[in-house]
Order: structure tokens, then sequence, then C-alpha cells
């Protein structure tokens, strides 16, 4: 796989930095220490984070295709108050949140490699990231319970996406974008299909009741 074998060889780098700094703090002496050892902790701590940011790229799953990447369901426990059941087929997980409003929308976070890269055929990866919901009336929207609910979390301490979309575009060869799947009603009985291309993600009617609300909000 292109996308994690770019990332393994930003971990042999960072390796190889941990070692020449390792190297130099040890070796000299006074001014030509200081000098070396300055220069091998900067080289350490660039090392460490860019094992840092390695592991949290590779946190990311490869897509190579349009996939599905699950279903959510809605059954209605009152007025603009829905239990959501979001079940992820490539993790084999479930989990129920409550969600208020009228719609709903899922949100994903894409790394792309761009240049060279892509033209070697590099694929994008993908987090899923928020599960949220919004009021039709902007009135409601600024008055009533708002609920989003995070999908996934940086286990290594540092969030290299936010990292990429606020560097400017000072990082080569690799983007950080939003996938959100288009705002659809929540109703009850609803079921959904959940998918990810290289362009974003996309949300299905699966039932009668999902076809039947979707035409109704059109």
């Amino acid at each position: 796989m292109l996308y994690s074998g770019f990332v393994s060889l930003i971990i042999v780098i960072s390796l190889v930095a941990i070692y020449f700094g390792l190297k130099m703090v040890g070796k000299g002496r006074w001014i030509i220490a200081w000098m070396r050892g300055s220069v091998g902790l900067g080289l350490l701590a660039l090392a460490v984070f860019m094992v840092l940011v390695s592991l949290d790229l590779l946190s990311y799953k490869q897509l190579l295709s349009e996939k599905t990447l699950g279903t959510i369901s809605f059954s209605q426990n009152d007025t603009q108050d829905y239990t959501a059941t979001l079940t992820l087929i490539h993790e084999g997980s479930e989990n129920s949140v409550v969600i208020y409003g009228d719609q709903w929308q899922i949100d994903a976070r894409v790394i792309a490699w761009t240049g060279f890269l892509k033209g070697m055929g590099a694929k994008p990866g993908y987090r899923l990231d928020r599960l949220s919901g919004r009021y039709y009336s902007l009135e409601d929207e600024h008055r009533k319970k708002r609920s989003v609910h995070q999908l996934s979390e940086n286990q290594y301490w540092i969030d290299s996406w936010s990292w990429l979309q606020n560097s400017g575009g000072f990082v080569p060869l690799i983007d950080a974008s939003y996938g959100s799947a288009t705002y659809l009603p929540m109703e009850d009985g609803a079921f959904y299909q959940i998918s990810l291309s290289a362009s974003g993600l996309v949300a299905r009617p699966m039932n009668d009741v999902a076809t039947r609300a979707v035409e109704r909000w059109r």
C-alpha cells in the first residue's frame, strides 16, 4: 500500500534522525559539544514530532475506491429528538447516540497525497470525525439544544490533520480536507447507507421511510 509505504518512510527517516541526534549529543567538547548538543536536541525534537505525526497518519484508513463505511438508523424519542444507531462495517462497531434537530450529517477527515505522489497512485486516507444534527428553522438552530458527537480521537498527542490545515500549504505533497455528507432528514424508522469516495462522504436512503423523508425535504 503506497499510503502506508510513505508513512513508513517518514518513520525510517525519523529513526535515522534520532540515531544521529543521540550520536551528536554524546560527542565533542565545550562549544563544539554545546553546538552539537543543540543540533542533536533539535534533531531529536524534530524526530519525535515526525514519529507522532506518522503514527497519527497511520490511524487513517486508506481509501482505494468508493466504499461503504456503514449504516445509520433513527428512532424518534420526542419532537426533534432522535436516537441514532451508527453501525461501522470495517470497525465492527455499533453505537447509539441522541441527536436533536430535524437533519443529520456525518463528517470525515481526509488526508490526500498531492503532486508526484498522487501521480504515482498514492490514495488518500480518511478517519470519521463527528456526527451532528441541525434544525430546519434558524430560530430553533440558535435557541434549542445542539448535538455534536465525536467519532474518533487523536491517540498520539498530536493532531496532524489540524496542523496540516493550518499550515497554509507550507507542507508539500500532502493536503488535509473535510469530507461531509449532505444534511439529510431524520425520521422515525429511517435507514441510510454511508459511503466514502475521493470526492467526499455520501449518504443514501435505504428504506421507504428514508426515501419519503428525503423527497419531502427536497
